[in-house]
């Protein structure tokens, strides 16, 4: 836990996380201003403003082109109070609906063991026919808190000495991690530890965040410490290579603002293929980051603050503290989520209380901003009596809802 305001130790990675190549100098692709933790959601107001920030650097490999944070936090400082659970959203409800269905008609509804990284609270598992074996691994205070669960729970951080505890080697046909690959220091071990526990030709499928989507359409406010890295195509295919898998799969999804689905077989041999590829601009990025104050909502903002308007802000996640975090001089007086693992803490730093949904119904303010703009046609729908205006921090088109 952070108090008191004391700066938490972080170090600077020094070889990649996916392919451990140790660099001599990064190439520093993109930074942020000091920031807290994005899932970080204090409980009162003198611990959100006494919390601490940390520099956030994303720097490229230049060997397999990972682009990662350098600024490394340690993961029991992240997740000790992870307060998200991915059962709560109904727009991540629905596409783990259709994962699970696409899961059950790629391998059948037969016998299977299956084994998923980053299981939170048994969203996906619980979807997954009955006939098969399942298995969770997270050692997130959400997933060891889950009860009546319908699968084993492995409530520590996935790594080697998890798959020598299981006694599943080369025994389990399909791993399956969604949006956990993000967070690892250790990522190149976690990912052999998927190879060693799979069965030959047995299959690794990753949903992930997707750099290109990031980078076409500027979302800074996915930009954090608890997202370690941000997969390309080719660093993907690479540092999986490594380890001895070969893509047999990707589709790109509009999840979380751009998301890719790619499968891996297990083979024998472990591709050592490190051609370099072209580079990634990130361009668009710094200028859409760097002009932020200049942008549509951030006008209309400050000048309905001017004009002494009511602000409120809808769906208290990672993306919120970035952007209200990044935007420090555009106060809200309050912001909506409904969530039992968020609702009645702060933001960090900025000090904005987060309150239950029916407060923006009750008390109309003038303007409401949607931060969880990935999900904005469910947030409208859900509140149809709001009279005030609707604004949000990014587009709309790539919305979850599908």
């Amino acid at each position: 836990m952070m108090s008191g305001g004391r700066a938490q130790p972080y170090q600077a990675i020094a070889a990649c996380r996916g392919c451990d190549h140790v660099a001599g100098t990064w190439d520093v692709v993109f930074e942020m201003e000091p920031m807290p933790l994005a899932g970080y959601f204090p409980g009162s107001i003198d611990e959100a403003l006494q919390a601490p920030r940390f520099p956030l650097t994303w720097v490229r490999c230049e060997v397999c082109g990972l682009v990662q944070v350098l600024e490394d936090v340690d993961d029991a400082l992240l997740y000790e109070q992870y307060r998200y659970g991915s059962s709560t959203v109904a727009g991540l409800v629905r596409h783990f609906e259709s994962y699970a269905r696409f899961l059950a008609d790629r391998y059948g509804e037969g016998q299977r063991t299956v084994l998923e990284i980053g299981c939170n609270d048994g969203v996906l598992l619980d979807r997954l026919p009955t006939a098969w074996e399942r298995i969770g691994v997270d050692p997130s205070d959400i997933a060891g808190s889950r009860t009546g669960q319908t699968y084993r729970l492995i409530n520590e951080p996935f790594d080697r000495q998890v798959v020598d505890d299981l006694d599943e080697s080369g025994s389990v046909d399909v791993v399956t991690s969604s949006n956990a690959m993000a967070h690892f220091s250790r990522l190149r071990e976690a990912i052999e530890a998927a190879h060693t526990v799979l069965k030959p030709g047995g299959e690794f499928f990753l949903e992930i965040h997707d750099l290109d989507a990031t980078l076409a359409t500027g979302q800074w406010d996915t930009v954090y410490h608890e997202h370690k890295v941000e997969w390309s195509e080719r660093s993907l295919a690479v540092c999986m290579g490594l380890a001895g898998f070969e893509m047999v799969y990707l589709e790109r999804l509009p999840v979380h603002g751009g998301l890719m689905r790619a499968g891996f077989r297990k083979i024998a041999n472990r591709s050592i293929e490190v051609a370099p590829s072209a580079r990634e601009s990130f361009e668009g990025l710094r200028a859409r980051y760097r002009d932020r104050m200049d942008s549509e909502p951030a006008i209309a903002l400050r000048s309905l603050r001017d004009r002494g308007a009511r602000l409120a802000a809808y769906g208290a996640a990672g993306r919120a503290n970035v952007w209200l975090n990044q935007m420090a001089d555009l106060p809200f007086d309050w912001i909506v989520d409904d969530s039992a693992h968020r609702s009645g803490r702060w933001i960090p730093s900025v000090g904005t209380p987060i309150v239950p949904a029916s407060r923006l119904d009750l008390e109309q303010p003038d303007a409401c901003l949607i931060t969880a703009w990935n999900y904005a046609a469910d947030i409208r729908a859900k509140h149809p009596g709001f009279k005030g205006r609707w604004l949000q921090t990014f587009v709309e088109d790539l919305n979850v809802a599908s």
